[in-house]
């Protein structure tokens, strides 16, 4: 079973330190960094209702424009104007409509005049540069929607520090075991190390695929373990491909058929939930985890590996051990 995405990720400079950047471009930078912000949280973060496709849908879309406007135009005005438009016509189309609604008009303007003040989640040192209203305003209506706890996630994670990739897979899975009533997993090193040595090996290789239920390197303390695999594309962001990886294969409970479930891996439908059954499996306990990156793979350039103990998926053990959300 596979789960892919493509993945590239804005990060923005928050203090205009080399002579070579223009406050235009650092403009360009901060809307950058709220646009893909607000992708990561309408589509990776928030919880439960989390959409893998719609983040590959938005994540790429405004270091796209900024890179066009770069490439093809030198004067800052011209690259303001292009920019503003291309941001409007294409990449606020991949949001919830309230993001073109209230923030597009600051897109055309390319205004930093702003009666707002979200200066502290986009740690921008309080500077003044182009589309600073467009950038507030983005915070702005992201907090109308989810409230300061969104802010909040967007400072802890992205803006003022970074959230440990194996602490997101541990942190994310366990909520979603929650929803099902299993308790949370515990991170073990023998299970990390296992995991890390699979994902090494597949980015080594170029390939994404399960190793067998009966290599030597499954099993833990004489028994076997569980495998769950994630590979996807772009920069190395350890910390997205571990939201990508936890999200995706939760996703697939939309699939699963609750009441009755399934009986055993052989089941047809078993292809399309298993990462699913495999993550809330009440019976599992312990879990590891493992990132690996290899720029000259393509189209996947990053790989998560996830062994659990013990192992889920287990013949007759579905309706015991998968229940639907509480």
């Amino acid at each position: 079973m596979a789960r892919f995405a493509l993945v590239a990720f804005c990060l923005a400079a928050f203090t205009v330190s080399s002579s070579a950047m223009t406050f235009t471009e650092f403009g360009m930078d901060m809307a950058c960094t709220a646009f893909e912000t607000v992708c990561w949280y309408e589509n990776l973060k928030q919880f439960p209702h989390t959409n893998t496709k719609g983040f590959n849908g938005c994540t790429t879309q405004s270091k796209q424009m900024k890179k066009q406007v770069m490439d093809q135009m030198t004067d800052e005005d011209e690259q303001k104007k292009y920019f503003g438009q291309f941001m409007e016509e294409m990449a606020m189309q991949s949001l919830p409509s309230e993001y073109a609604s209230n923030c597009n008009g600051d897109l055309t303007s390319g205004s930093s005049s702003t009666t707002d003040d979200e200066s502290d989640v986009l740690n921008d040192q309080q500077q003044e540069y182009p589309f600073r209203a467009f950038a507030y305003c983005m915070m702005k209506t992201l907090k109308s929607k989810h409230g300061q706890e969104a802010l909040e996630a967007i400072k802890d994670e992205k803006t003022h520090s970074r959230k440990h990739w194996k602490q997101v897979l541990l942190d994310r899975d366990n909520e979603f075991r929650a929803l099902h009533g299993s308790q949370p997993f515990k991170r073990l090193t023998d299970l990390d190390n296992a995991a890390q040595q699979w994902a090494d090996k597949n980015a080594a290789e170029c390939n994404m695929y399960h190793s067998k239920n009966t290599d030597s390197f499954r099993q833990w303390r004489g028994q076997g373990t569980g495998e769950s695999l994630s590979a996807g594309g772009g920069e190395d962001d350890a910390e997205i491909a571990a939201y990508q990886a936890s999200d995706g294969w939760y996703e697939e409970n939309a699939l699963y058929p609750f009441p009755g479930g399934i009986q055993d891996a052989n089941d047809p439908r078993f292809h399309d939930v298993g990462h699913f059954t495999q993550t809330v499996w009440k019976d599992s306990q312990y879990v590891g985890y493992g990132y690996a990156y290899n720029p000259n793979c393509s189209p996947y350039t990053h790989y998560v590996a996830a062994r659990y103990s013990p192992a889920g998926n287990v013949a007759g053990g579905f309706q015991k051990n998968v229940v639907p959300a509480q």
